[in-house]
């Protein structure tokens, strides 16, 4: 189903140039989607998937995902993609942040620093 063996996958390389992504990072997840109508599908598809799984990019992937058809997402990243094109045609218009990142916003960041006086 995949067209990538699993241990050749590298998730971490972003599957478009970096200027690319850079011009995408300086928009908002809709008009970055708009951006990203322009690429090859299956590139989109890449990409939604490759937004998706970093935390910090879920809305962005979910906004390009709903680009993408079923069948490239699907063969981008099996079941997960399939769970993606869900996922993205189901999500409200208004979705905030996620809801476990909320939680994280409200609490001061932890530090190994201690001030003895």
């Amino acid at each position: 189903m995949n067209r990538v063996a699993p241990d050749t996958l590298n998730e971490d390389a972003c599957p478009v140039s970096e200027e690319t992504f850079q011009a995408l990072m300086r928009q908002n997840a809709a008009s970055a989607a708009s951006v990203a109508v322009g690429l090859p599908e299956d590139q989109r598809a890449r990409l939604a998937v490759f937004c998706y799984r970093k935390a910090h990019l879920r809305s962005l992937g979910f906004a390009i995902a709903a680009s993408c058809s079923r069948r490239a997402l699907v063969e981008e990243a099996g079941h997960a993609g399939e769970l993606l094109f869900q996922q993205s045609r189901n999500r409200p218009a208004n979705a905030g942040s996620e809801p476990y990142l909320a939680a994280r916003a409200q609490r001061r960041p932890v530090t190994l620093c201690s001030i003895k006086g």
